[in-house]
């Protein structure tokens, strides 16, 4: 009997905590804290090797660009704010889109300020796209990120390259 109620309340959570959107939230969360923390590790554990965005980049070189970008705030904090999730038109099971703002808190170098001043302005909201890995619940990479308002910077390496 007491097996039953163990085996009834571990499955329960387990469907709780695998359900889609909570993935979806979760991961989303994860990400921005990894991006805050500065764990590019994580970062890229998150992002699908098949990532694209809306600004042409793929998997390393948005990497790179975060690593710079980000790498150039003394202080960061990463605030979502309106975090919806809405399960994909495939299989909802295996596909959807967290769409957020964050405002961005800190302060550092040039770079960093202007990127602070360009999001927290931003009147669209972002949209990540999230794919489920393989039949892991609990596995979710980032496969696009949106935002067709902002415009990212040149950084100082791709002007010496003449490249975004």
């Amino acid at each position: 009997m007491v097996g039953s109620v163990v085996l009834a309340i571990a499955g329960g959570a387990f469907w709780h905590y695998g359900r889609p959107e909570r993935q979806i939230r979760a991961h989303t969360q994860r990400l921005l804290r990894a991006v805050e923390q500065r764990n590019w590790d994580q970062v890229e554990m998150l992002v699908s090797e098949a990532y694209s965005d809306g600004w042409g980049l793929n998997k390393q070189r948005a990497l790179a660009y975060s690593r710079e970008i980000f790498g150039q705030f003394f202080r960061l904090r990463l605030q979502p704010q309106a975090l919806q999730v809405q399960l994909g038109p495939g299989d909802p099971s295996r596909q959807g889109r967290a769409t957020l703002w964050f405002v961005i808190e800190g302060s550092g170098g040039p770079l960093a300020n202007l990127t602070r001043d360009q999001v927290n302005a931003l009147e669209q909201p972002f949209r990540l796209n999230w794919q489920r890995r393989g039949g892991e619940p609990f596995r979710w990479e980032l496969t696009r990120v949106e935002n067709p308002e902002l415009q990212l910077p040149l950084l100082p390496s791709q002007e010496q390259a003449g490249q975004r």
